[in-house]
């Protein structure tokens, strides 16, 4: 979040945040109100601001006391590993030394003190996945554990057995593949099982002895639910519901306490394999019915029956599935196509609704935005209990009609097609190509989605899901864990120019998350995350399709979008998203997601046999080379993170996928390569491979694409979504096995014969190009231009014989006295004004560029004025006719009617 405070809205604000920042803006308070106020800000969660006045409590001359100094540095190491507007990696280090100074954690006894440091370096195993981490986060727990049970109530100790078991379950999964257990395994977990047993013990022994208090033991929310979980680890599941139901009589529990214990005990029976049977049957297990009757009997006293027991079912779900982000990388209109086909099998397979987070970037962005109104418009008419799975099929249905029908208006074009906003381009320093193209999104594609604001811009501030149902203040991170339709936090990803660094917009925020920078080899500042609200001026409300376009401009095409006024002495300045990370998945790690979705349909460097020498075709191919680099290196840090148990799982598509990897041989090769496997002409999926090939060479751009590129694309998106998920994630497919019947797979028999269609290869073949497809689609075209061609040049021929060469040809040929045509008096005097006007120009360089804004370049200048009174004529004529023809050409009419009647042709001849 932009703030610490992650659980209010700006506008309502407790009293603790207010008097916080009266604190921070100078306002003078002793040690106890300090201390006091920070415990309370801890307590709502407003991390931020607890480090922030206990910073300034450590400046007070009381807090070098002996018993205040310790407990101000546990207090300030806990906000400050916990403050998400701090660099992860930074703030886990700043943690362990704020601990470090006061109590060295490597020789202390205090319990406190190991928790802390044992929940540091596990934060630090969730950051990188590297084991040694959980190794130390188990020493230091194990020593806490030993300094005895009552100390702490249990808390270092169940810790230790939860990381014994997580430890244990890495090592299982690694040794399964060769059928071997260790024996490390076995004693982690016998070990933690001999701990839960112990704190069990000890900590009923506490309860029954504990005479009236206060405050008593059973009172106490982690007391209570502290047994629990050494019971429920232990497997038995009759006490572990005695003391779960002592627990839900508790009144004012805050929501994260229990969010944070239902997910702990559901990921522990995952890690002892809790419901023993098959994937699919965790809501037979003792261990579902346990948590989910915690949960009916805590919302059944806040809601009627139907719905508490909806509430507990989706909040079982949520804990024992894990938190779901999709990615949709960057592409222009072709990732955009391709992604509609995932989210049609992902609709298809009832895993939509789980989607807390949706990260895009580029073409990712247009499509991802789009999806986004849609989900807004449902969750905003139907309640969490009303909606099912046909609510998102018919979304991606909508999807894949509108969407197309908006990409078909041929957005690149149509940017330049308009002479007077291309005047204004030209002659207005606050309006750019990228923010043009942007309001085309609005209109062209974002409009088309029924939700009464069809007719208006769309400003993201307005953008915020409001579920039917749910409170004003209702928060996705906090709260979708207790519904089955989650609401998806949009996320679309640009690049800052200024900084390097990944800048975001989200529905209530914007700038630079701190999780996308490493403090080791970054020195760069970090643009703050900001509410709307909170920012300056007119940067209150930011345009969805400007955001969109900001996502999606390329650089050297489009213009980066320019916010000045919103950091002192800076001009903000943000370009394509995938210049950062095309895939979009740093986003879904900053949002804490632990099963990751990835679509990726970027444009993936291609092979050359004889890569361009020239001063622009070498940048342009290291370039490709550097991004294919850092896409490499992505994907092998989520796969790392996967094997180390970091993710819970993992899909990650590309349009190479299973496009076999060739061998070449050097010429005279002695001991050629033999692959020894045949090449099958399909992948695995089932598409053809040539055609896949063609689907992964189609060009990233923003005008029109048939409807049978574009479904071509859908088709694949949808088959290797299905093939992926069924093979690394199967536990995630409810389909039942049951498909739909969707509009974009009526080509779906062209593309997964082993010999498809040849009208099919040649429309897949041309659309890699960005100019001039029905040319090469359509002879009587190639024909006709040809033929113009000619005709013109022999007039350009003629006029040039006739007018200017009569005379000379007549002086060399026969007439010694012709001489050359001379230039008139008039024609003089125009050329020497002419001479004399471009002269004295650069004397009045600088009054002709307070016309025209100054920042442009004159050759940008130039081209754009031509565009404004010439361009936009070829654009129009480009979108009447020649557009016209490559969408009939590619249309899917067209294309089955010809189909139809050749396999008519063939049963004929039979």
């Amino acid at each position: 979040m932009p703030s610490s405070h992650n659980n209010k809205n700006i506008s309502r604000e407790s009293k603790n945040i207010k008097l916080a920042k009266k604190i921070i803006s100078g306002q003078d308070e002793d040690f106890d109100i300090l201390f006091d106020l920070a415990g309370r800000l801890k307590n709502e969660r407003a991390f931020g601001y607890a480090r922030r006045i206990l910073e300034r409590a450590r400046s007070k001359p009381e807090a070098n006391h002996p018993d205040r100094r310790l407990k101000l540095a546990q207090q300030l190491a806990l906000v400050t590993y916990k403050d998400p507007d701090l660099l992860p990696d930074e703030k886990l280090d700043d943690a362990f030394n704020i601990l470090c100074e006061a109590d060295d954690p490597q020789t202390t006894k205090n319990q406190e003190t190991l928790g802390l440091a044992g929940a540091i370096h596990k934060r630090l195993w969730e950051l990188d996945g590297q084991k040694q981490h959980l190794e130390r986060s188990l020493a230091f727990y194990l020593r806490g554990y030993e300094q005895g049970v009552e100390g702490d109530y249990g808390y270092t100790g169940i810790n230790a057995a939860f990381v014994l078991d997580l430890i244990a379950d890495q090592e299982e999964e690694e040794a399964g593949l060769t059928n071997i257990v260790l024996q490390s395994t076995v004693d982690r977990r016998s070990k933690a099982g001999e701990i839960r047993e112990n704190i069990a013990r000890a900590l009923v022994a506490m309860a029954e002895k504990e005479g009236p208090a206060k405050t008593p033991l059973k009172r106490q929310w982690w007391f209570l639910t502290t047994v629990a979980e050494a019971y429920y680890g232990r497997e038995d599941y009759p006490e572990a519901r005695k003391w779960l139901q002592q627990a839900a009589q508790l009144e004012d529990v805050p929501e994260w306490e229990r969010q944070s214990t239902i997910k702990q005990l559901a990921q522990l029976a995952r890690l002892m394999g809790g419901w023993k049977g098959a994937p699919g049957n965790e809501r037979e297990s003792e261990a579902w019915q346990a948590l989910r009757d915690l949960l009916k009997e805590i919302y059944g006293k806040e809601r009627e029956a139907e719905a508490a027991e909806h509430m507990a079912e989706a909040a079982c779900v949520s804990a024992f599935t894990g938190s779901v982000g999709l990615a949709l990388s960057g592409g222009g209109f072709r990732a955009a196509l391709y992604h509609i086909g995932v989210l049609a099998k992902l609709a298809e397979m009832d895993l939509l609704q789980k989607v807390e987070a949706l990260s895009c970037v580029s073409g990712g962005s247009i499509v991802g935005a789009h999806y986004y109104l849609e989900v807004r418009k449902l969750l905003g008419e139907k309640p969490d209990r009303e909606i099912t799975k046909e609510d998102y099929v018919g979304i991606v249905k909508r999807l894949e009609r509108d969407f197309l029908a908006g990409v078909q208006t041929n957005i690149r074009t149509r940017a330049m097609a308009n002479p007077w906003t291309n005047l204004k381009m030209i002659f207005s320093s606050n309006y750019s190509r990228t923010q043009r193209v942007g309001e085309l999104y609005e209109k062209n594609i974002f409009a088309r989605v029924q939700d009464g604001d069809s007719d208006k811009p769309r400003w993201l501030n307005e953008l915020k899901i409001q579920p039917k149902g749910e409170e004003p203040d209702f928060h996705p991170k906090n709260e979708n864990w207790r519904r089955a339709a989650k609401v998806p936090i949009l996320i679309l990803n640009a690049t800052t120019l200024n900084t390097g660094h990944n800048w975001q917009f989200t529905a209530t925020w914007m700038g630079e998350p701190p999780s996308s920078i490493d403090s080791e080899i970054d020195g760069n500042y970090r643009l703050r995350r900001m509410y709307y609200e909170q920012a300056p001026g007119e940067h209150k409300q930011i345009r969805l399709g400007h955001a969109v376009a900001a996502s999606s401009c390329v650089p050297g095409l489009f213009e980066p979008l320019a916010l000045p006024h919103l950091y002192d002495g800076l001009v903000v300045r943000l370009v394509d998203g995938g210049v950062y990370d095309n895939q979009g998945t740093a986003s879904l790690l900053d949002q804490g997601c632990n099963i990751l979705l990835v679509s990726d349909a970027s444009g993936q460097m291609n092979t050359m046999n004889d890569p361009g020498a020239g001063l622009l075709a070498v940048p342009l191919r290291t370039n490709s080379v550097l991004q294919s680099r850092v896409r490499m290196a992505q994907y092998r840090e989520l796969s790392a993170r996967r094997r180390a148990s970091a993710l819970r799982g993992l899909m990650f598509i590309h349009l190479k996928k299973d496009l076999q990897v060739k061998s070449l041989d050097w010429i005279d090769c002695p001991d050629p390569q033999d692959s020894g496997a045949p090449d099958l002409p399909l992948t695995k999926y089932g598409i053809n491979k040539g055609a896949q090939k063609c689907l992964a060479a189609i060009r990233t751009d923003l005008d029109s694409f048939s409807d049978a590129e574009a479904k071509a694309l859908m088709i694949s998106g949808y088959r290797m979504t299905g093939f992926e998920l069924a093979r690394s994630l199967p536990e995630l497919d409810k389909s039942g096995g049951a498909g739909v019947d969707w509009q974009f797979m009526k080509f779906d028999e062209s593309l997964t014969r082993a010999d498809v269609p040849a009208l099919m290869l040649k429309l897949l073949s041309a659309a890699a190009s960005l100019a001039f497809k029905i040319w090469k689609l359509w002879p009587p075209l190639r024909v006709c231009a040809i033929a113009l061609g000619v005709v013109l040049a022999g007039m350009f021929g003629w006029l040039c014989w006739k007018n200017w060469n009569a005379n000379i040809i007549s002086f060399y040929f026969g007439e010694p006295d012709a001489i050359p045509r001379q230039l008139t008096w008039g024609e003089a005097a125009i050329t020497v004004a002419t001479i004399a006007a471009f002269s004295l120009l650069p004397a009045f360089t600088r009054n002709i560029l307070r016309v025209v804004d100054y920042r442009k370049t004159a050759y940008e200048i130039t081209v754009g004025v031509v565009m404004g009174l010439l361009g936009w004529i070829a654009a129009q004529l480009h979108l009447r006719v020649f557009d016209k023809l490559y969408l009939w050409w590619g249309s899917q009419k067209r294309l089955l009617r010809i189909s139809t009647a050749s396999g008519s042709d063939r049963d004929s001849r039979k």
